[in-house]
């Protein structure tokens, strides 16, 4: 089964019983199941039309609602009703009355059609009757087919001739001698006329017997042809025999995995007022096996209309079944379990149950454990599959499973032991396990549908070898223009929002304004499920509002079929007109660019032996040392791990798939009470060896992605090993520099939820010698142990971006250098207060002296007035600098964090400006303000040196506050700094091994390192090779506002006096940026002994002072060990944060895509 995910979620209740509705099309309370006639008929209406994924034709499926007693005991099967003409079939009950066997009319396709109307489980009712397998009472026709036997015709029709034949020659000879006077000759001419005559009959006779063989052949091919393409199904008590047998010796560990779907399933379904949680315990099979009720093959869909060939073409092209080599067979199955009568625990244990637990309770506050014994009384269903065999061994690939309908389950409950009520009859829990069955199944009832690559199944093979996104939709969302005013001040507070089935992207608001500027670039990935089911890109344009709800003011929808088809390796710009719902055009135009870029080739000069270069020589070799990487079966999976990601292509999509944890367990943080024994440990050592019990962690973990939390799976139930099998595909900017930490945490009650350990991993160090990696990590930085095993993938894609977007989205705005200069009368005497989007601080005026800011920089990265701010969605957000005099603003200007290229000094010249509409200015990206319709007056300049540095760091601790999600972010990051497994400043860096491959020539293209260890973004050099034909996105020229290169070469002061000067190379042609210079460093990295200064020394050791105290409450030692403490903080931390939602709730916000979570 696919892994869990934002896509594939897991099925609920609630969205079983929305399709449910719509299937039977009335609402609840309308239909009394009592009242059975007005019940049947509304049933009836979940008969359904659907495109079967196996055959892919339509048929039409109904929910299956049977006796399970009655289809075990006594089978029956589908047959026609007899002497109905199939073109005008009588009402039922209204049939003649004993009538001779019906044969369906027609040939070829028409004769197939008839058939269809007489096979299950779409069988038209009308049509046919339900008999009994071998009934003694009815003459039942299975095969109704223009079938007979001419054996005894012929054989009467032989004697005949011969009969014929001795009449006409004694009657010819008789008519010769009394007529024509017989004689010797006579007699030999009567002779000869009737042997002519004789065999002229007999040729006769023989032709129409072979016309009648042919014909009769013919109908036999076609009865074989109808039976062998499923057209009528047959008994299969041979295979029950069988199943029989094996039933017995099948492992229950096999139905480990149907559990953990189950268990899935509950946790999201339960009502969170009244069950804490769920888990299940066991599952067993018990000795009653599922019985087949029968089997038939199906044909697949043939089109003779040249329209439908070509779409249904282009669909199995879409699904992957465009390769010649590979064969399909169809098979569909009906099956039953019936639960034989028994007592006790040992006569239930003989049936199919499960053992589960409710945590009774509310979320987070208590829960009480309630067992459960769960029986299976009896399912029927009816399932189709498809298989794809392959000429190689195991000669079979892929197996689509689809249900015709949702089967029908009952299952009864039992409290605490195997005796007891039957807890389904209370409305507690009336039908809760029977819906969570019920809802698992549903996900597979056609038109959906379950693909397993039983190849891989096979051979036990498990490894991800391929992202399941087939490539990047590229979105560069610039202007609007003219659109309706949606508030009374006749302006409106506009953003976009980029969406599928749910939004994907949501840009800023841009407040008051008709006239929109946003500059924001984006890249989504797209799926094959998304071609498959024909989803359109929904652009759409909103009004956002503080108290009411967010107003539509226009949309665009645009195909992405279309969009592959026409935009492939290539940007389109566009302008479109905003529409309604309707299709109406509205006023307003949105200017956006949009290109689809695939996922890029393997280079073969790249490839490498696929060992961990990481491990001495000597142990790369050994097998136990190896990543486990499958079954080799494709040239793309040998690909996949023996060639590491291009670095002249760093954006890409990675896959992160979090598989299971091994030996989880939370170290008791208390000492040792109580007497102990001397001699004896004073603590217990060693693995868990228990996979469940009361003490163990109800473990769920969380995944960052550049220090953003993207990712969040289900809770999984005091357990010692929870199998998660949960994954997140992401688009990343530069795989060099991208760093996930996935960390696990222990849900607890009345507390916050305490982190069990973390796992860093940076793609350039577990990415060396392939683009794929499964090994296992070590958890720590919090208060428990256990290995996480986790699976890595990257894809690098067709396309280069610029140095500038290939950044982190969350980091810091560092203000360097020896002083910041401002120019202009105006602004003397102002302080300035510098803003980001969630940061603030000040360059304070006293700090003046001639028109300079002294920053007073002490060392190349030390420094002790340096501003660090933070910054949350850094391509969405502009640096302000607003001078204030005496309290008041009277002058912004701003540069656009988007334009900065990322842990690169850069020292800029930034445009002073009076304006009435300062948020037009610093919310529009506005290329040039001067020309520009805002008002305003330049009134002096300001020259600065900027950083941008990726990621986290103490800066965001006061923002990271005010939510649960921040809080557990800020501190899984806290853990990693902790623990040393990565530092405060993170860096571009290529592989040693991918570097060698550069130095022997191996890899073409744009080279994207530098062995200049002072070299700066964009110095690398370039060779001519296969990847110069890639696309690029230009970098953008930001405006008037100027940058300043090299700021190695000079110093501050030289550098701000060439601000002057042109601008050099800004738009390099070259569209990646090179490895960060190991020289490069930031001031929290730097140790006691390395400080000189004294102030500097101080403030280091405070900070030190700060981050042990973090560390003692993260693993809760200290006072945080006491339990009382731990339940005040956390009251104080919600109360924070219900004030925090409350103010949020009158503020306007956009529709900002969540956490993805599998729920």
């Amino acid at each position: 089964m696919a892994p869990y995910s934002g896509r594939n979620k897991i099925p609920t209740i609630e969205k079983l019983g929305k399709d449910l509705a719509q299937r039977l099309s009335l609402r609840s309370g309308k239909v009394d199941p009592r009242n059975q006639e007005e019940y049947s008929k509304q049933a009836a209406k979940t008969r359904r039309k659907v495109v079967d994924p196996t055959t892919k034709n339509q048929v039409t499926i109904q929910d299956v609602d049977g006796d399970f007693e009655s289809s075990i005991r006594r089978p029956k099967i589908t047959v026609p009703k007899a002497n109905i003409d199939p073109t005008n079939a009588p009402e039922v009950n209204d049939l003649p009355g004993v009538p001779g066997p019906h044969l369906p009319q027609g040939s070829d396709e028409e004769y197939r059609e008839t058939l269809d109307d007489l096979a299950p489980p779409e069988a038209n009712p009308d049509k046919t009757a339900d008999l009994l397998h071998h009934s003694k009472n009815h003459t039942v026709l299975y095969h109704p087919l223009p079938l007979a036997d001419l054996d005894r015709v012929f054989k009467s029709m032989d004697q005949a001739m011969i009969r014929s034949s001795l009449v006409v020659t004694a009657g010819l000879v008789t008519l010769n001698w009394l007529f024509v006077g017989g004689g010797f000759k006579g007699i030999i001419a009567s002779l000869l006329a009737s042997i002519i005559i004789s065999s002229a009959l007999h040729l006769f006779l023989r032709n129409m017997q072979a016309s009648a063989n042919a014909i009769n052949w013919q109908a036999d091919k076609m009865r074989a042809k109808a039976a062998t393409e499923s057209l009528v199904p047959e008994s299969v008590e041979w295979m029950n025999s069988l199943v029989g047998i094996v039933w017995k010796l099948i492992n229950p560990e096999m139905f480990a995995a149907m559990a953990d779907t189950l268990e899935d399933v509950m946790q999201a379904s339960v009502p969170q007022s009244v069950i804490e949680n769920v888990k299940v315990t066991s599952i067993g099979q018990g000795d009653m096996p599922f019985k087949i009720l029968s089997l038939r093959a199906l044909p697949s869909a043939e089109d003779t209309d040249d329209h439908e060939k070509t779409k249904k073409a282009e669909q199995r092209e879409l699904e992957g079944e465009n390769d010649d080599d590979y064969k399909y067979y169809n098979l569909e199955a009906s099956f039953a379990y019936h639960a034989i009568p028994a007592k006790g625990v040992i006569g239930k244990a003989k049936n199919m149950h499960l053992e589960i637990v409710f945590y009774l309770g509310v979320k987070g506050v208590f829960a009480v454990p309630l067992p459960i014994f769960v029986e299976l009384n009896g399912i029927i269903g009816t399932v189709r599959l498809r298989f794809q065999l392959t000429p190689n061994p195991p000669f079979l690939k892929n197996v689509t499973f689809t249900f015709m309908g949702l089967p029908k389950i009952d299952a009864s409950a039992i409290p605490m032991t195997s005796r007891g009520i039957n807890v389904l009859d209370l409305p507690l829990i009336a039908g809760f396990v029977n819906s969570s069955i019920a809802a698992a199944l549903d996900e597979y009832v056609a038109p959906k549908s379950l693909i397993m690559d039983m190849s891989k199944l096979l051979q036990g093979d498990a490894v991800k070898k391929d992202t399941d996104a087939l490539g990047l939709i590229y979105i560069h969302v610039k202007t609007a223009t003219g659109i309706s005013a949606q508030d009374r001040n006749g302006k409106s507070d506009p953003f976009v929002t980029l969406a599928f089935d749910k939004p994907a992207y949501c840009t800023r608001i841009i407040e008051q304004e008709l006239n929109p500027s946003w500059n924001e670039q984006v890249c989504l990935p797209i799926y094959q499920e998304q071609l498959v089911a024909g989803e359109k890109l929904k652009v759409e344009l909103w009004d956002s509002d503080k108290v009411t709800s967010d107003d539509v003011v226009g949309k665009i929808d645009f195909d992405i079929r279309e969009l592959i088809r026409d935009y492939t390796g290539k940007i389109c710009e566009r302008h479109d007109t905003l529409k309604d719902a309707d299709g109406k055009e509205l006023p307003g135009l949105l200017h956006w660019d949009i290109g689809y870029f695939p996922k890029s080739a393997f280079k073969a000069s790249m490839r490498t032996h696929g060992l961990d270069t990481s491990l001495p020589k000597a142990l790369r070799e050994k097998d136990e040392f190896k990543d486990d990487r499958g079954v080799i079966n494709t040239q793309g999976e040998a690909d996949v791990v023996s060639i590491p990601p291009d670095p002249t292509l760093p954006s890409g999509i990675c896959t992160l798939l979090i598989h299971q944890i091994e030996n989880l367990e939370v170290h008791r943080a208390s000492g040792t009470f109580g007497s102990y024994e001397p001699w004896t440990p004073a603590q217990q050592v060693g693995e868990n060896t228990d996979e469940e019990g009361g003490n163990l962690p109800s473990s769920y973990c969380t995944i960052l992605c550049n220090d953003e939390l993207v990712f969040k799976t289900r809770t999984k139930v005091k357990s010692s090993k929870p199998i998660f099998n949960a994954q997140t595909e992401r688009f990343i900017r530069d795989w060099r520099s991208a760093v996930f930490t996935v960390s696990c945490r222990n849900q607890t009650h009345r507390e916050h939820d305490s982190l069990i350990g973390s796992v860093t991993i940076k793609l350039s160090e577990v990415l060396r010698t392939s683009s794929q990696t499964t090994a296992y990590y070590a958890l720590d930085g919090g208060m428990g142990y256990g290995r996480l095993l986790v699976s890595v993938l990257f894809r690098s894609v067709d396309v280069k971006l610029p140095p500038n977007l290939l950044g982190y989205n969350v980091g810091s705005v560092e203000i360097l250098g020896d002083h910041v200069q401002v120019t202009g009368d105006a602004l003397k005497g102002c302080s300035i207060r510098v803003k980001t989007d969630v940061g603030k601080d000040t360059i304070h005026a006293h700090w003046a002296t001639d028109q300079k800011y002294d920053l007073r920089r002490v060392a190349p990265d030390l420094q002790r007035r340096r501003l660090l701010l933070p910054v949350k969605q850094r391509y969405q957000t502009s640096i302000r600098f607003e001078f204030k005099y005496s309290g008041k603003t009277i002058a912004y200007g701003l540069y656009w964090l988007c334009d900065l290229v990322d842990n690169n000094e850069t020292v800029i010249e930034v445009p002073v400006y009076k304006t009435p509409m300062a948020k037009q200015m610093t919310q529009n990206y506005i290329s040039n303000i001067d020309r520009d319709k805002i008002e305003a007056d330049k009134v002096g300049r300001l020259y600065i040196t900027l950083r941008f540095k990726m990621g986290l760091d103490e800066s965001h601790a006061e923002r990271m506050r005010i939510g649960n999600d921040d809080r557990e972010t800020f501190e899984t990051w806290q853990s990693a700094i902790a623990e040393g497994y990565r530092t405060h400043l993170v860096k571009r860096q290529t592989p040693d091994t991918v570097k060698e491959l550069h130095k022997e020539g191996k890899i073409t293209g744009d080279v994207a390192y530098s062995t200049d260890p002072d070299a700066g973004a964009g110095q690398g050099d370039e060779e001519d090779g296969d990847a110069d034909d890639v696309p690029r996105i230009p970098r953008f020229k930001p405006g008037v506002e100027h940058e300043i290169d090299d700021y190695r070469e000079t110093s501050t002061g030289e550098q701000l006096a060439r601000a002057f000067g042109e601008l050099k190379d800004y738009a390099s042609e070259k569209s990646y940026a090179s490895d960060d210079p190991d020289s490069l460093e930031i001031q929290e990295d730097y140790t006691d002994e390395e400080i000189d200064d004294d102030v500097l020394k101080k403030r280091r050791q405070r900070q030190d002072k700060k981050a042990q105290k973090a560390e003692l409450h993260r693993k809760q030692r200290g006072f945080m060990h006491l339990k009382p403490v731990r339940n005040l903080k956390f009251i104080k931390d919600e109360t924070r944060v219900l004030g925090h939602k409350i103010k949020n709730r009158f503020s306007m916000t956009g529709r900002e895509p969540g956490v993805e979570t599998e729920i």
